[in-house]
């Protein structure tokens, strides 16, 4: 929510590319089945995942502007603004979840712990979360970054990347300790294209709600 205004700046200009496995998707979550995207960008995975039989999506975003790129891209799909932390749906009222870089752009643990509290909350017992975002990584670079950020922040793994927007990189181990409301099922490394055009170790965490 604080950097809706960086989001709404570069939403015409954005491509995310973390990619969504629907093969494994589809075994782990019926095709008349309700699944919620939330930070859904500009629409990029409820379009694959309504190409691939899915009627029931609904995508939130808390960027204006990534919505009305997502609406006028995709007609048919339901798309909200995420006006505050709090998701707009009754609980258990969705039997998946995709949680796509969001938690790269949520610097602090008790912020990061409420998404994922609310995802939670409106997941249905046994519904999917498939979590994927990107990791820390080991090279000069990124390493040069995160002492910086470190030094700024406070926390190893948090870095500015323009004046006044901050971006987060996690060790599996928080991951883990973030969903401990969900069963493991699966958690696989894959390289991911930032949104910058930079390779990256990433991560796509597969649980299912207790």
């Amino acid at each position: 929510m604080n950097q809706r205004a960086f989001w709404n700046t570069v939403a015409a200009s954005k491509t995310f590319s973390h990619p969504l496995d629907l093969g494994r998707f589809s075994a782990l979550v019926p095709r008349d089945r309700r699944v919620l995207d939330f930070g859904c960008g500009y629409g990029r995975l409820c379009r694959e995942l309504r190409s691939a039989g899915y009627p029931n999506i609904i995508g939130v975003d808390s960027s204006p502007g990534m919505i009305d790129r997502a609406r006028a891209e995709n007609p048919g799909i339901t798309f909200e603004v995420l006006e505050s932390d709090t998701l707009p749906f009754k609980a258990a009222s969705f039997d998946a979840v995709l949680l796509f870089s969001v938690l790269t752009c949520i610097v602090g643990d008790a912020e990061q712990r409420s998404v994922v509290r609310e995802i939670e909350r409106v997941v249905r017992r046994g519904g999917i979360l498939c979590a994927s975002d990107i990791l820390l990584q080991k090279d000069d670079r990124n390493r040069e970054r995160y002492d910086k950020g470190f030094r700024s922040f406070g926390r190893y793994g948090v870095f500015e990347l323009e004046p006044g927007v901050t971006f987060r990189h996690m060790p599996r181990a928080w991951i883990e300790e973030l969903t401990t409301g969900f069963t493991p099922l699966e958690f696989l490394e894959i390289d991911v294209t930032t949104m910058n055009g930079h390779t990256a170790n990433g991560f796509q965490y597969w649980v299912a709600r207790r």
